[in-house]
C-alpha cells in the first residue's frame, strides 16, 4: 500500500493533507473522504475549489445528505464540471418532488451534450409520461431540446 493510503487507514488528516499539496496520486482523494468524514464542508469547499474532482463529489454527496442545503451550490459543482454531483442533485430535486425542475436541469444538460438523456428519460417515467420516456430512450433530443419522434 502507498504512503497515502497508509496515511488514510492511520486517520492522519495532516499527513494525507501533505501528501495531497505535494500533488501524490491519490492523496487528494483520500482528503476528499477525510474531510467528508469528518463534516468538513468548508475544508472540502477549499479543496473542490483547487479543481478537486473527489472534493466536489463528496461536497456534493455531504450537501445531500444534509438535506441538500444550497441547491445554489449543487448547481455551482455541477457547473465545474462534476458529474457525481448533476446526478445527486438530480435525485435531489426528484426526491424533493420537484420534477419539473429536476426535467429543466436535465435538459439543459442534454443540450449542452451531456449524456443525461438516460436520467431524463428515468425522470419523465416517475411523472407518469411513459410514452415520451420510451420515445426519448429511441431517438434521443431533437438541438431545440424537444423529443424527437424519428
Amino acid at each position: 500500500m502507498e504512503l497515502a493510503g497508509l496515511l488514510y487507514v492511520e486517520d492522519d488528516l495532516d499527513g494525507v493533507r501533505a501528501l495531497a499539496d505535494a500533488g501524490v496520486e491519490y492523496a487528494a482523494t483520500y482528503l476528499a473522504e477525510m474531510l467528508a468524514d469528518r463534516g468538513d464542508l468548508a475544508g472540502l469547499r477549499i479543496l473542490a475549489g483547487a479543481d478537486g474532482h473527489a472534493a466536489a463529489w463528496q461536497l456534493g454527496r455531504l450537501l445531500a445528505e444534509r438535506g441538500g442545503g444550497d441547491l445554489d451550490e449543487l448547481r455551482a459543482l455541477v457547473d465545474v464540471g462534476d458529474e457525481h454531483t448533476a446526478r445527486i442533485l438530480t435525485d435531489l430535486l426528484a426526491d424533493r418532488g420537484d420534477l419539473k425542475i429536476a426535467e429543466q436541469f436535465l435538459r439543459a444538460r442534454a443540450d449542452l451534450g451531456y449524456g443525461d438523456a438516460q436520467r431524463l428519460a428515468e425522470l419523465l417515467s416517475k411523472q407518469g409520461r411513459n410514452e415520451e420516456a420510451a420515445r426519448l430512450r429511441r431517438f434521443g433530443l431533437n438541438p431545440d431540446g424537444s423529443i424527437a419522434v424519428t
